[in-house]
């Protein structure tokens, strides 16, 4: 949910024009995908909120990238309570909007720019997240998200990404595509302001390039650069350190 900063043009997929457009369409409708998960992208986003330290005391200011309707909010809330303040950063508009619907007062913060170049000051922030955004980025641009993050966090503040993926190979992958090809219809069928939802599988069958993004944000000086397979295999987080 963010624009290419790459110099060659990207593929139609990935130009910013397209990866907005398909966002606002799928504002309205984005909940579904918690139901097409089988309660799945809950779970996660809740493993990456349980796997950040974060301070003992004192505010914890998160800086959601490509936050979408900040559906993230409601795991960082758990995890961190009234000390949470999150900024969620995201280009759709429409997505915005419906982040704003959770009500969370004062403790959440909305920004209308590019994710990877927030208008967020520089070193203030103890946690850069982004959920399930890392389809629609290239990895041309993975230094690009590595900096800003870089940028955003004060010394000693965590970064945490999480984003769907198939299986390189074998039953789980094949599992996978025979259920998006027999749930995408069906769901364009009871919803039809839903059927845009059957892009996000071309996205994951991309899927992100773990080894390169990892590489990005050890060249951007992380430490502790850790990636794990969540459970049940369909989900990779990664999480890395910003020295200080």
């Amino acid at each position: 949910m963010t624009s290419p900063v790459t110099a060659a043009p990207a593929p139609p997929r990935y130009q910013p024009a397209q990866v907005r457009a398909l966002f606002d369409a799928m504002a309205l409708t984005y909940g579904w995908g918690g139901w097409l998960s089988g309660g799945l992208l809950k779970r996660w986003r809740r493993r990456l909120a349980q796997a950040l330290r974060g301070p003992a005391t004192g505010p914890v200011w998160v800086v959601d990238l490509m936050a979408g309707g900040a559906d993230l909010w409601p795991a960082l809330h758990q995890r961190f309570g009234p000390r949470l303040r999150l900024a969620a950063v995201d280009f759709s508009a429409p997505m915005l909007a419906r982040a704003a619907a959770h009500g969370a007062g004062g403790q959440l913060d909305l920004y209308h720019a590019d994710a990877l170049a927030t208008p967020l000051p520089a070193g203030q922030a103890t946690v850069v997240t982004c959920a399930f955004g890392l389809k629609t980025l290239l990895p041309a641009q993975y230094p690009a998200l590595t900096a800003e993050a870089a940028r955003l966090l004060r010394p000693g503040g965590e970064v945490a990404l999480v984003e769907f993926v198939l299986p390189d190979s074998g039953w789980r992958r094949r599992l996978a595509q025979q259920y998006m090809a027999l749930l995408m219809p069906l769901l364009g069928w009871l919803q039809p302001a839903a059927r845009v939802h059957a892009e996000l599988p071309l996205y994951a069958s991309a899927g992100p390039d773990w080894p390169a993004l990892g590489r990005a944000l050890r060249q951007m000086g992380f430490r502790q650069v850790r990636q794990r397979r969540l459970w049940p295999g369909y989900a990779v987080l990664i999480t890395a350190v910003k020295p200080g």
